[in-house]
């Protein structure tokens, strides 16, 4: 009876291995939804299956970081009108432009649109922790595509409340800010990733580099501390698959270049 019971367990173990095999190589192997590039900063590059570009928050040439030349987009985002964050003249073309900011920077404008298989909505947020009275207003940018869902936090300054979280919902890539000083810190950033609870993946961005004339920024190692799913890309551009690889959301580490 012993035998056979230890050849049940055996072969359930060998299943068990055989199935988290079969998993990993499906999740290899899984269709990119959409791709996303990181520029330095806060600049991101999305690009869906089908083809459609977003730039978030395009960065200028003097803090650093090298744009790349001749890039085009369907849209641009711009989460408020500091100069890391809104040089418009990075993208070619004619790109349809959302700010998230009024005119005279006092309001959010409340978008949601749809460009192709995209659609972009507002969240209004603030740049401090005393609702916009030391460096003023910023926008959380919601994408969805492909039946995923992205938030780029721009320059959040503050724990999201209540109100904010209902209006952003449910995510499963965030793209947080990290290095402090105009932003959440390392710690304020763990607590906003513990509000918003991603499904996928988390990118860190707005840190110190090795690159970045902002020297007053921390980098991304103390956010990093203590974290289970941290991998660091060689690259700058990841592939969002939908698959879900670990309980947790994965930290993802990207390069600028």
């Amino acid at each position: 009876m012993r035998h056979w019971t230890r050849r049940l367990a055996l072969a359930s173990w060998a299943a068990a291995l055989l199935a988290g095999a079969v998993a990993r190589n499906a999740s290899a192997q899984a269709p990119a939804i959409a791709r996303l590039t990181w520029y330095g900063q806060s600049c991101f590059l999305l690009e869906s299956a089908r083809g459609t570009r977003v730039v978030m928050d395009p960065v200028p040439g003097g803090i650093g970081y090298t744009p790349p030349v001749d890039l085009r987009a369907d849209l641009v985002t711009i989460s408020h009108e500091h100069s890391d964050h809104n040089n418009l003249a990075l993208v070619q073309g004619k790109p349809r432009v959302l700010r998230g900011l009024t005119s005279d920077k006092k309001g959010w404008n409340r978008l949601e649109e749809k460009w192709k298989d995209v659609t972009v909505r507002s969240v209004g947020v603030y740049h401090d922790e005393e609702k916009g009275a030391k460096r003023g207003l910023n926008t959380v940018f919601v994408f969805e595509v492909g039946g995923i869902r992205i938030a780029h936090l721009g320059d959040l300054g503050h724990l999201l409340t209540d109100t904010q979280l209902s209006q952003i919902g449910l995510v499963d890539v965030v793209l947080i800010p990290v290095g402090g000083t105009y932003t959440i810190d390392a710690r304020q950033a763990t607590r906003v990733i513990d509000q918003l609870r991603p499904r996928l993946v988390v990118v860190p961005m707005h840190y110190r580099t090795d690159v970045v004339s902002i020297k007053d920024l921390a980098t991304v190692d103390a956010f990093l501390a203590g974290k289970p799913s941290v991998r660091r890309e060689q690259g700058n551009t990841l592939a969002i698959t939908g698959v879900k690889r670990r309980a947790s959301a994965e930290i993802v580490v990207l390069g600028y270049r």
